[in-house]
């Protein structure tokens, strides 16, 4: 079980990634592969990941994060 404070790498594109805007796919497709760390969970459930790190340069922004599925993460 995933929780916060888990370091974890995102392994695989959820599909619902294909309904987002463009910027958005690319900002999750510059994560995938990648490892992260858990901020939160939140309240639906999903793993608040905190991409700061490598987006923020990348697409600008500050304190940038992503939340997925556990399913689509592997505890490291």
């Amino acid at each position: 079980m995933i929780k916060a404070g888990d370091i974890v790498t995102f392994t695989r594109m959820p599909e619902w990634v294909s309904s987002m805007p463009s910027d958005s796919r690319s900002v999750i497709r510059a994560c995938l592969g990648k490892r992260f760390r858990v901020t939160e969970i939140d309240g639906n459930g999903l793993c608040v990941l905190d991409v700061t790190e490598l987006i923020d340069p990348m697409f600008g922004g500050i304190g940038n994060d992503i939340r997925v599925e556990s399913e689509f993460l592997r505890k490291d």
